[in-house]
């Protein structure tokens, strides 16, 4: 009788909330300590998904159905040369439309405001053809017809110097290529993003591209060549017969593949995304010994009045849901804070960087899946100590 009134009435307290308040500087250090931990997750799949945005966002512009690049391409911040004459090989195939040679490559400039250099990726293409899904670039387009005439990405990071703003103040900006002392002028701007391989990118005519990079593009050859098909349903016939007929010479991917072929490379291959994951284990490990600890100190500084309860007739089950109550008090008290702290993180490291780090519903999901599964796996651990609450001790 007693053991059911005094059962109903733990029911209507938060108990697992009493004995965590109960030691305020203890629950306040296990707070700090996860909330860390979830702090480190959420930054290392923000750099992930950073890494792969910024990876592709060129990738994602482009307005084409195939693209075709060098098996030595890796990835788009390095990319292979191939014969021009490979691509047009294409147009025998029925089903092509048309195709386009692009010119990417990296370059180094002055940066605007400093002597140190800058590095800049390159984007050249016939201006007669659009080939980049962006309004600014579509509207500008005449004014790269002039050879050493740019467009400018806005959204690079800081170590271009002032360059967006020199260009709105004055409408147009000189820049010098720290390796040959070329000259080529800015004079519009578009937002793509800067990149881990390169603080801002260019976009120009194939005769600029050619001479600004003419140390890194031969002549004749091209980075990568986009394909269009008469209809969309000739894709993938067209994609067949040209992979029949380059074979192993040249990669010939539609947009998503070439997408997916990108973040593969970045998450498999690619020290980056070991790091990131590892990063990620770490906090998970983290945060688990954190709450371990904290839940193992407390059932042991409680273990008299665990065996109390057992004694009056309390079950395990409800000690194990006491328990489980504080581990789960413990992960949402320190994931709100965290998820605050990684949000501001986040717009300020996009702000400096140029490099999209967005705070999505998947990684809040992920990460507070994580967070309360380490702490329910740390909480189980921990009550083997339960084991030691024996009724008998109290008599």
């Amino acid at each position: 009788m007693i053991g059911r009134s005094l059962r109903r009435s733990l029911g209507d307290l938060p108990v697992a909330w009493l004995q965590l308040k109960r030691q305020p500087i203890r629950y306040l250090v296990a707070v700090t300590g996860i909330g860390f931990a979830a702090l480190l997750m959420f930054m290392q799949l923000g750099f992930q998904s950073g890494l792969l945005t910024s990876a592709t966002t060129f990738y994602q512009a482009l307005i084409t159905d195939l693209v075709v690049i060098s098996p030595g391409t890796r990835d788009s911040g390095a990319f292979q040369q191939f014969p021009q004459s490979q691509l047009y090989q294409s147009l025998g195939v029925p089903g092509v439309a048309d195709v386009i040679p692009v010119y990417v490559a990296n370059v180094n400039a002055q940066q605007m405001g400093g002597i140190k250099p800058t590095s800049l990726r390159l984007i050249g293409f016939d201006p007669d053809q659009q080939i980049l899904d962006l309004a600014p670039v579509r509207e500008q387009i005449d004014r790269i017809r002039t050879p050493g005439y740019v467009l400018f990405d806005a959204a690079g990071n800081s170590n271009t110097g002032p360059v967006a703003a020199a260009v709105k103040a004055q409408g147009s900006q000189t820049m010098i290529l720290s390796d040959y002392s070329k000259t080529f002028r800015v004079v519009g701007l578009f937002r793509l993003g800067s990149t881990f391989a390169a603080d801002s990118n260019l976009i120009s005519s194939d005769t600029t591209a050619l001479q600004l990079a003419y140390k890194q593009i031969n002549e004749g050859e091209i980075s990568m060549g986009l394909i269009r098909v008469t209809d969309p349903a000739a894709i993938a016939p067209v994609q067949r017969h040209l992979r029949a007929l380059y074979g192993s010479q040249l990669q010939v991917f539609t947009k998503p593949e070439l997408i997916a072929n990108e973040q593969n490379y970045w998450n498999t291959s690619s020290s980056f995304g070991i790091i990131f994951g590892f990063g990620t284990i770490m906090g998970l490990l983290v945060g688990g010994v954190i709450v371990y600890q904290v839940l193992y100190t407390d059932v042991s500084d409680h273990l008299h009045e665990y065996a109390t309860l057992k004694a009056l007739g309390f079950r395990n089950r409800f000690l194990l849901i006491l328990v489980l109550q504080e581990a789960s008090i413990l992960a949402i008290s320190s994931f709100v804070p965290a998820l605050v702290a990684s949000a501001a993180l986040y717009a300020f490291l996009t702000a400096v960087s140029g490099i999209q780090i967005v705070m999505t519903t998947g990684k809040t999901v992920l990460v507070f899946s994580l967070t309360i599964g380490v702490c329910a796996v740390a909480a189980a651990i921990a009550l083997n100590k339960l084991r030691d609450a024996d009724p008998a001790s109290v008599f």
